[in-house]
């Protein structure tokens, strides 16, 4: 039993089992995946001051920056998608998918790109480049498209933030 635990397992229960016990434990579980999911889902926001979140396990903080070092190496790559993610992460893309499903709640197409468009207002609040070349650098071969996501993701546009950094003459 400890060492199940010690490898990440969630609960045990010995049998014969009480049936109250068992939904406690489900609901529990349940609630705290959520309070994950919500966690990894929104990568650029800060969660809410007063909201409890669950500590982050040493193996699920590794696969999170094994993911994000792999997608920043292809940053500026357009092919490269959940295919390549998943091969490059040892992983099929189920194992990808429900992983990080379970996770984040997000798809590894939408995880891919809430990362590039993180990085692209990470780009764009430096200044030094326009909002196509920003497209352009974090991946996106469509520069209105990219204009789209953005907006979608964080409620402001691409050249509001741009606009922010620039000085004023």
């Amino acid at each position: 039993k400890v060492t199940g635990l010690r490898f990440g397992a969630d609960a045990y229960l010995n049998k014969p089992f009480d049936q109250e016990e068992l939904q406690l434990r489900i609901e529990n579980l349940l609630r705290i995946r959520q309070q994950m999911q919500k966690r990894y889902a929104q990568l650029n926001e800060r969660p809410d001051a007063g909201e409890e979140l669950p500590a982050v396990t040493p193996a699920e903080k590794a696969f999170f920056e094994k993911l994000h070092q792999l997608i920043h190496a292809h940053l500026s790559d357009a092919e490269f998608g959940v295919p390549q993610l998943a091969a490059a992460a040892h992983l099929s893309q189920m194992q990808l998918y429900r992983k990080l499903k379970a996770l984040t709640g997000q798809t590894p197409s939408r995880f891919i790109r809430s990362y590039r468009l993180l990085q692209g207002l990470e780009l764009l609040k430096q200044g030094q480049l326009t909002v196509s070349e920003v497209a352009y650098e974090v991946g996106f071969t469509d520069p209105s498209y990219f204009s789209r996501a953005f907006r979608k993701n964080s409620r402001t546009t691409p050249a509001a933030i741009l606009n922010s950094c620039l000085p004023a003459f």
